[in-house]
């Protein structure tokens, strides 16, 4: 039986896509350090000049979607970091390493449109310190802050002590706020959990009526049931939104998030890639952003798999 020749590892690293791959791997795994080296400094500064060019050199032949996601997150990591990126590699005396790299230049370029905002906004706040402070001690008094439900602390109570502590905290906040439609969905979703339906959809009932609108409740209470460890309820309202035309950016977001609490990263990634598409479409920047960060997020931390065996014939 004739052997099917496949590409080597070697050969597919030297392919554009394979070199573009291995360029976002190398920036990524430092991109989410807390803290740089100068040598993932340096390492960071070459693999980003060498994303671009690759970039346009593999997207000639190939779907790089993905790979440009990827890319965003990184440029986006080198706006953040601009000037943490300085100042380790000048303290380390590596500036001649990176020396003619764009991505040097930009950086550079980042942290004094930084650094000049900084001083301006101080300049301002030094200028208008006394007055700001004076007013800020009399807002309280002038404008008391409208009592609300501590939805922080019922949230805070879900991640840390579970979902009992959680739904008794929402129904004490519902008590006093019987009106609020936040208590009413916290409540909600978290009764729904508790194996109570009919209480779920009444409380679910009263936060629809007084949502600014409908795609706003239905996308709420979908991240809500998932916060609750409820991804098949939240999929119905993910389903929802992705029936209407004007919200389907909205429901492929919620998808993904139902994806991923499910662990099925190949169905958030396909999700999360649709809703940054129709928020493109519809002219939802915001909605975009989160979605291309989303996906960022996920493609990064997927695992590196192991090198399979040369199984190449040999004479």
């Amino acid at each position: 039986m004739k052997l099917e020749r496949r590409p080597s590892i070697e050969a597919t690293a030297q392919t554009p896509l394979g070199r573009l791959r291995a360029a976002l791997n190398d920036a990524e795994r430092v991109a989410v350090s807390a803290s740089m080296s100068a040598d993932d400094a340096v390492s960071f500064l070459r693999a980003c000049d060498a994303i671009d060019p690759l970039l346009d050199e593999a997207g000639a032949a190939a779907d790089i979607r993905p790979e440009v996601n990827r890319a965003n997150f990184v440029r986006e990591r080198l706006r953040t970091n601009a000037e943490s990126i300085i100042r380790v590699v000048q303290r380390a005396g590596r500036s001649g390493d990176v020396e003619g790299s764009r991505s040097w230049d930009r950086a550079q370029h980042i942290a004094a449109h930084v650094r000049a905002n900084r001083i301006r906004r101080l300049a301002i706040v030094g200028v208008g310190a006394a007055v700001l402070i004076a007013a800020l001690a009399l807002f309280p008094m002038l404008f008391p802050a409208e009592p609300a439900p501590d939805i922080g602390a019922i949230s805070h109570l879900l991640a840390n002590e579970g979902a009992v502590a959680a739904l008794d905290l929402a129904r004490a906040e519902y008590e006093r706020f019987p009106d609020h439609p936040e208590a009413a969905l916290w409540r909600g979703a978290l009764e729904l959990r508790a194996g109570d339906p009919a209480v779920a959809e009444e409380l679910f009932a009263q936060a629809r009526r007084q949502a600014a609108s409908d795609v706003g409740f239905l996308f709420e209470r979908g991240n809500l049931l998932i916060q609750a460890g409820l991804p098949d309820a939240a999929e119905a309202d993910a389903a929802a939104l992705i029936a209407r035309p004007d919200a389907q950016a909205e429901g492929y977001l919620l998808l993904g998030s139902v994806h991923e609490a499910r662990g099925d990263r190949e169905g958030a990634i396909a999700a999360f890639q649709q809703a940054a598409d129709l928020a493109a479409a519809a002219n939802k920047p915001q909605l975009e952003v989160i979605a291309k960060t989303r996906l960022g997020m996920i493609l990064q931390s997927l695992p590196v798999l192991p090198t399979p065996p040369d199984l190449t014939p040999h004479p």
